[in-house]
C-alpha cells in the first residue's frame, strides 16, 4: 500500500519538492481547497517602489498631495524621507544591506546610506555607538545658528508584530536633544495611532485608489517626545507609538508570478475552492485576486464589514451590483446592513436602483473579509460561519492565528484543505492544514510536509498530480490484493471440491514470481500530465466503488475457473481425481485451475493499474509492461508445453490433448477482455466518472459533508429561512443574513 507514496515521494525529489511525511502525500490527492498566501506566493517576492505621496499641510484640514514617483527628488529634512531611511530593522553583513525586502527597496529608494560602527563584543551596552544613517550627498540641519551634518541615530527598535501590523524606530539627530518616533504600518491601524487632527480628509480615498490597482500600501507617521534615552527604554511599547502625526503614504508594486494565473485557473476549473488569505489590504488583495482570477469576470463581490459600538458589533455590506470586470476596477457600491439586537435579522438600508430589479435563481457571487469582520463573525455570529466561508474567497488583514483559525473552519465543513505560504505569518496555517506546501530556499521546513525550492505555485499543481497518482495507486494495489487473495482462496475451495489443492511451489509461482513482481512495478505509472479532473479520486476503501469493481471482478473470475473446469470435463480422456493423500496433488483439475488463474494474476494487475485522469496509461510504466509481457509469456509456456522438469516442478498433470491448452488460453483471453470493460466502463466511466450511483449513497454522502449540504441549500432556493445564514432576498437583491425568526 505504501508503494505509490514512496514513487510519488521520488519524483516530486526530482522536481524540487521535498517531503517529511510521505502520510501527506495520499491526503494531498484528495485536497478540494486551496488556501494561498499573497506576497511571496501568489505574487513576487521583490518589491519595486512606485512612489510616495506625502501629506499636504498648506490646507487646513491636511490632505494627501499629488504622488512623487522618485523619494530621491524630496527634501532630506522632509519627515517622510527621514522615516522611510530610519524606520527598519536593516543591517550590513560584509558591507551589504540585508533585512526584510521591503524595509531595503524603501531605504534604497532614499539614497541614504547606513553606518554601523565597530564596537567590541565586551562593550558595556550603555557604552554602544547607535546605528546612524544619513543622506549620500551634503545636507546640514540648523542647531542653534549651527549648520551640522544630517545623521539620524536609531537608538531604539520596535520589531514588526503581525498582530499590531505596524514597527516603529525612535531616533535622535545629530545636535538635537529630543526623541523622534517614526512607526509604520497597515494605514488602517496607523490612522488609530494618530491624532485625528493630523489624518488628511481624503485619505481613504486616496488609499482605496491605490490598493484596488493592487499596489502595497504602507503609512508613515512620526512624534516628537522630550525623554532621555533612559526614560524611553522604561516606557512601554503603547505609551510611544501614540499621538502620532500623520506623514503620507508609501506605495509599492507587488507584481504576479508568472504561473500564478494558469495555476489558479487549472486548480478552479478542477472544482477545487481556491481562497487567498492574507496580511496585505483588503482593496489590494481584492486586486490582485481579480487579476489571477481567484474572482471571475461577472461575479459579484460582497464585502462583509464590522463596525464597533455599544452592545453587539454591527456588520454591514459592500458590493459590486454588476460582477467584476477583468481589466477593470474593483469598487464596492455601499449597502448598509444593520443588525436587530433582537433577534439578530438584517434590514436593508440600501436605495440603490439596482435593488428593484429581478434577481436571477442562482446568484454567482463570492465574499470578502478582513481580520476585524472574521473575529467578529466567529465571536458574534458562529452558526453563520460555515455558510459565509463556503461563498469566502479573499480574507485580508488576517493575523497568522486567524489564518489557522480559518483553515479550521474549513476543514469542519468536511472539505480537504491545502495550505501554501512562504513566510513565518503561514507557519500554523500551514501545520493546520491536510496538506500544508511551503515555498522556502531550503531543502525542508519543518512548518509544512512539502517543501518547494521553486518559488511558485506550480508545485501545488505537481503535489496534487502526484498525491492523485498516489491515491490511485494505492487503491489499485488494495484491489488488487483483495483479488488476489480472493482469487487464490477461489481456486483452493474448488480444488478442495475435488480433494486436490494446489502444489507448494505452484503457491510459490503465485505469490512470488507473479504477485511481488507486479506490486514492485505497480506504482511506477507516473502521474498524469494533462488538466487535473473535475472529480478527486475515492478516499474510502471500503466505499460502493470499490467494493462493486472487486465484486464484479471475482465473478468473472469465478466463472472463468468454472469455465475451464467444465471445458476439462467434455475431452473423453477426463477422468475425476480421487483422494489419494494430502501430498497427491497431481490431477487435471489442478492444471486447468492453475493454468488459467495464473493468467488471472496478470490481468488483475492491468485492470486494476488505472491510467487517466489520475495517471499516465499503464503502457507508459515500462518495468511493468516488460514485466507483464515476460509472465505472460511464462505463463502460456507452462499451459502449453513446458518440458517434462517443469511439469514436474509444479506437479502438473498435462492434458492429453493440447486443445484444452488452446481453450484455457482462449478463456483467458475472454477474461481480461470482460474484465477490462467491466472496470473501464462501468466502474471508471459510469460510476466514478458520471457518478451513476445509487441515489441514497449519494445523499447520505451529501449528508455527512457539511459543506456539500451549504452548496446545495445555496444554489437550490432563492433565500434560506434559518438562523444566521446568508441569504439573497428577492425584494432588496442582496445577500445578507437572516434568521429563523422570519
Amino acid at each position: 500500500m505504501t508503494v505509490g507514496k514512496l514513487y510519488a515521494v521520488s519524483r516530486l525529489k526530482r522536481a524540487r519538492i521535498s517531503c517529511l511525511n510521505t502520510r501527506a502525500v495520499n491526503v494531498s490527492g484528495s485536497l478540494d481547497c486551496i488556501c494561498f498566501d499573497k506576497t511571496g506566493t501568489l505574487t513576487e517576492d521583490g518589491l519595486d517602489m512606485w512612489g510616495v505621496v506625502a501629506v499636504s499641510t498648506a490646507v487646513s484640514p491636511p490632505i494627501l498631495g499629488r504622488p512623487q514617483r522618485d523619494p530621491r527628488n524630496m527634501n532630506d529634512l522632509h519627515d517622510l524621507k527621514i522615516g522611510m531611511a530610519c524606520c527598519h530593522s536593516l543591517t550590513l553583513l560584509n558591507g551589504e544591506l540585508a533585512g526584510d525586502p521591503l524595509d531595503l527597496k524603501m531605504f534604497e529608494s532614499t539614497a541614504w546610506k547606513l553606518e554601523e560602527p565597530e564596537v567590541p563584543e565586551r562593550a558595556h551596552y550603555e557604552m554602544l555607538t547607535p546605528t546612524v544613517v544619513r543622506p549620500k550627498g551634503a545636507a546640514n540641519i540648523n542647531v542653534d545658528d549651527l549648520h551640522v551634518p544630517l545623521e539620524v541615530g536609531i537608538v531604539s527598535q520596535y520589531q514588526f508584530v503581525s498582530t499590531l501590523q505596524r514597527s516603529s524606530v525612535a531616533v535622535r539627530l545629530l545636535g538635537e536633544d529630543v526623541i523622534r518616533v517614526y512607526c509604520k504600518g497597515a494605514p488602517e491601524m496607523l490612522r488609530t495611532l494618530c491624532r485625528p487632527d493630523t489624518v488628511p480628509t481624503n485619505l481613504n480615498e486616496v488609499l482605496s485608489s491605490y490598493a484596488e490597482k493592487g499596489y502595497r500600501v504602507i503609512a508613515m507617521s512620526t512624534r516628537i517626545m522630550e525623554v532621555t534615552f533612559k526614560q524611553l527604554q522604561k516606557m512601554k511599547r503603547e505609551e510611544v507609538e501614540c499621538d502620532l502625526e500623520f506623514l503620507g503614504l508609501v506605495i509599492l508594486e507587488n507584481r504576479l508570478k508568472a504561473a500564478t494565473t494558469g495555476i489558479i485557473q487549472e486548480l478552479k476549473e478542477a472544482n477545487i475552492h481556491v481562497v487567498m488569505i492574507t496580511g496585505d489590504n483588503i482593496h489590494t488583495a481584492v486586486s490582485v485576486a481579480k487579476e489571477c482570477g481567484i474572482l471571475m469576470s461577472g461575479e459579484r463581490v460582497v464585502h462583509i464589514n464590522v463596525e464597533y459600538g455599544t452592545g453587539l458589533p454591527h456588520l454591514y455590506c459592500e458590493s459590486t451590483m454588476h460582477g467584476v470586470g477583468v481589466g477593470g476596477r474593483v469598487s464596492f457600491e455601499r449597502e448598509w446592513r444593520s443588525i436587530d439586537s433582537g433577534h439578530g435579522s438584517w434590514r436593508s438600508t440600501s436605495n440603490h436602483p439596482a435593488d428593484t430589479e429581478d434577481p436571477p435563481r442562482h446568484p454567482r457571487y463570492k465574499i470578502v473579509m478582513n481580520g476585524d469582520t472574521w473575529k467578529a463573525l466567529r465571536e458574534q455570529y458562529p452558526s453563520a460561519v460555515g455558510r459565509v466561508i463556503e461563498r469566502g474567497a479573499v480574507f485580508a488583514r488576517m493575523s497568522p492565528d486567524q489564518k489557522q483559525q480559518l483553515v479550521l473552519e474549513y476543514q469542519a465543513l468536511g472539505y480537504y484543505v491545502g495550505m501554501c505560504g512562504d513566510g513565518a505569518n503561514d507557519c500554523g496555517a500551514l501545520r493546520a492544514a491536510h496538506t500544508g506546501i511551503s515555498l522556502s530556499e531550503l531543502e525542508s521546513s519543518v512548518a509544512a510536509p512539502f517543501t518547494s525550492t521553486q518559488p511558485d505555485i506550480v508545485c501545488v499543481a505537481r503535489v496534487l498530480r502526484e498525491g492523485r497518482a498516489a491515491l490511485s495507486t494505492s487503491f489499485g494495489v488494495f484491489k488488487f490484493m483483495i483479488a488476489y487473495s480472493l482469487n487464490e482462496f477461489f481456486s483452493v475451495a474448488f480444488l478442495y471440491y475435488f480433494d486436490a489443492n494446489l502444489t507448494d511451489f505452484e503457491f510459490l509461482y503465485i505469490d512470488v514470481v507473479l504477485i511481488v513482481n507486479f506490486a514492485f512495478f505497480f506504482g511506477m505509472t507516473e502521474a498524469y500530465r494533462g488538466k487535473l479532473c473535475n472529480i478527486p479520486p475515492l478516499t474510502s476503501l471500503l466505499g460502493v466503488v470499490p467494493l462493486v469493481s472487486i465484486t464484479g471482478q471475482m465473478v468473472l473470475f469465478a466463472v472463468a475457473q468454472y469455465l475451464a473446469y467444465l471445458a476439462l470435463t467434455y475431452f473423453p480422456w477426463y477422468v475425476r481425481h480421487t483422494y489419494a493423500g494430502a501430498e497427491a496433488n497431481e490431477c487435471w483439475e489442478n492444471y486447468a485451475i492453475f493454468a488459467i488463474s495464473m493468467f488471472q494474476y496478470i490481468i488483475m494487475t492491468v485492470v486494476f493499474s488505472h491510467g487517466s485522469p489520475y495517471r499516465r496509461s499503464v503502457i507508459t510504466n515500462k518495468h511493468l509492461m516488460i514485466s507483464v509481457i515476460v509472465m505472460t509469456g511464462l505463463c502460456v509456456y507452462i499451459t502449453v508445453a513446458p518440458p517434462d522438469w517443469l511439469a514436474s516442478f509444479f506437479e502438473l498433470k498435462m492434458p492429453k490433448d493440447r486443445l484444452m491448452a488452446y481453450i484455457v488460453i482462449a478463456l483467458a483471453s475472454f477474461n481480461f477482455v470482460l474484465a477490462l470493460f467491466f472496470e473501464r466502463c462501468i466502474v471508471e466511466y459510469l460510476m466514478e466518472g458520471k457518478q451513476m450511483i445509487p441515489k441514497f449513497v449519494k445523499e447520505r454522502h451529501v449528508r455527512k459533508t457539511p459543506h456539500l449540504m451549504i452548496k446545495r441549500q445555496l444554489t437550490d432556493v432563492d433565500y434560506l429561512n434559518c438562523d444566521s445564514v446568508v441569504k439573497f432576498d428577492k425584494e432588496t437583491k442582496s445577500d445578507m443574513f437572516c434568521s429563523g425568526s422570519e
